[in-house]
């Protein structure tokens, strides 16, 4: 699972999110070329009427999470590089040292198989324009809260 799409159901719940995934559609996918605010989203304003009633504490450590929410999901493809570099010796030593064929073979496939579960992380956190956009919003909302509550 991406790292956004674990920050919006922490903080909304899995009803909600799969809500909010049904309004992407229809806002977005539906409407593509209608340009409008996110604060005219309904998303925007289902997130802003659930957190509008909380305090600035509350507020402010939503941020600080969201915040490393975003650095962990930079972290995963930044990392990645290094993953591919590793996968790739670690198999070209495995095959060099001509170890029993047994041995060898379950070396190669069980570094395959963590490979593939970093390379789906990679993807899923790359490509995840649903949450990515979701995501944006709830910063949105988070800070036009936060705003609101440092005036207030």
């Amino acid at each position: 699972m991406n790292v956004f799409k674990k920050c919006l159901k922490k903080q909304f719940g899995r009803r909600k999110y799969i809500s909010y995934v049904r309004m992407f559609e229809e806002e977005v996918i539906k409407n593509a070329y209608t340009k409008t605010k996110f604060q005219d989203k309904k998303i925007f304003n289902d997130m802003y009427e659930l957190l509008k009633e909380e305090n600035s504490e509350y507020i402010k450590e939503r941020k600080e999470l969201l915040a490393e929410t975003l650095y962990m999901a930079l972290q995963i493809g930044r990392k990645f590089l290094s993953v591919i570099v590793f996968y790739i010796v670690a198999n070209i030593v495995v095959l060099a040292l001509d170890l029993n064929y047994f041995v060898t073979c379950m070396s190669v496939i069980l570094m395959g198989g963590c490979f593939i579960y970093k390379l789906i992380e990679f993807l899923s956190n790359k490509y995840c324009v649903i949450d990515a956009y979701l995501i944006m919003i709830y910063k949105t909302v988070l800070e036009t809260l936060s705003g609101k509550t440092a005036k207030g």
